[in-house]
């Protein structure tokens, strides 16, 4: 006999001991449960679920390359199960994958995008997706409530946290891309949750499926899926904790790269980059909250001088050039910036001027026969 138990996380408990009291009862017997998180029972083997397959996006992707993944397959199924005569087309075969991608995959998400295609077309649910959580609404009225809007769906998962993996998750919401468990707790701990705290709920997190975790490498990497990380930040400004929070994230990254610097000359001109051209999200990121009018500017000074070698070691002229002249307008904003630091903004901003004129000249080769004088124009 087979048993199957769905939707145990809010239950985890009892259907634990529901299910090891069975199978010790019983010979014969299996039981299938689905859950958020794995139920520990003796005997438990966990299967996790893959977020469907979505297409890589090109800009060749045909029609018929794109039904080929799972993802879009559900896409097109439900949309003309909800627009008689809907069939994908190679114009529509991108915008279609790139809502897919945007929704992690997500088989509920992709559902009710679908599912507003008729009021929108596939062009207009692509350009919603912003505001996914306003988009993706009108599910079917037979379904749980908690499956018939986006929102619903996360508030369910949300609402099942204890207090700290909630304060935890909507802080982690900052963070773009990929993030370390040391980024995590300097931008989650606070002088009532410690480092510890942080490095035990992000691992909660992870067996509920509401931070993925990469442990193929030697450090593990974390990140939030765009869907949840768009809704603990709702989460974030609605418990008033995103100033702080944001604060945490550019002090860490600005004390990251005080440190990058300090080390330059003992690494090669590749492993600097290769070390720290991923944090480059979330260094704008830090950029855009503090420079703003609700930020920290002299936070946002110190971390535009601080980055200045990331922008020149990844050949990015303009926008170093650009987030320079930001920093530059707001040094009247604050009354602790030093004469130091103006200066180094005002020789970044040269070095960024100089270099985006001189580097075409080095690209085209004009400059080669000087190695020294390449080097400086380079750096």
């Amino acid at each position: 006999m087979l048993i199957v138990l769905d939707s145990c996380e809010h239950v985890i408990g009892a259907a634990a001991v529901f299910s090891e009291q069975l199978l010790r009862g019983a010979s014969g017997v299996h039981v299938l449960a689905t859950s958020r998180e794995p139920l520990r029972a003796a005997g438990e083997v966990v299967r996790r679920l893959p977020p469907l397959e979505t297409p890589p996006l090109l800009d060749t992707l045909t029609a018929s390359q794109a039904l080929k993944y799972s993802a879009v397959e559900l896409f097109v199924e439900c949309a003309a199960a909800r627009m008689d005569g809907f069939a994908l087309t190679d114009d529509d075969a991108l915008l279609v994958a790139d809502i897919c991608h945007r929704l992690d995959g997500n088989a509920l998400a992709i559902e009710l995008a679908a599912g507003r295609v008729d009021a929108f077309g596939v062009s207009g649910v692509a350009a919603r997706l912003e505001d996914r959580f306003c988009l993706l609404i009108n599910g079917r009225r037979s379904a749980l409530p908690r499956h018939q809007t986006l929102v619903a769906t996360l508030d369910w998962s949300y609402d099942l946290l204890p207090v700290l993996e909630q304060t935890v998750l909507r802080r982690l919401s900052v963070l773009t891309g990929d993030f370390s468990l040391e980024a995590a707790a300097a931008v989650a701990a606070d002088q009532s949750i410690t480092e510890s705290d942080v490095v035990t709920a992000v691992a909660n997190l992870a067996a509920k499926s509401l931070v993925s975790a990469d442990i193929a490498s030697r450090i593990a990497r974390y990140r939030l899926l765009d869907t949840t990380s768009a809704y603990a930040r709702r989460k974030l400004n609605e418990a008033g904790d995103l100033e702080g929070t944001a604060l945490r994230h550019a002090d860490y990254f600005r004390d990251l790269f005080d440190r990058a610097e300090i080390g330059t000359d003992s690494q090669s001109a590749t492993d600097w980059p290769m070390k720290y051209a991923g944090h480059i999200d979330n260094v704008r990121g830090a950029l855009d909250w503090a420079l703003s009018p609700n930020g920290n500017m002299a936070t946002g000074i110190a971390l535009t001088i601080s980055t200045v070698s990331l922008w020149l070691n990844l050949s990015l002229m303009d926008e170093c050039r650009q987030r320079v002249k930001r920093a530059i307008s707001c040094l009247g904003s604050t009354a602790t910036t030093t004469p130091r630091q103006e200066m180094q903004l005002f020789t970044a901003l040269g070095v960024a001027l100089y270099s985006n004129r001189a580097w075409p000249r080095i690209q085209n080769g004009v400059d080669q026969g000087d190695p020294d004088r390449g080097k400086s124009e380079g750096h």
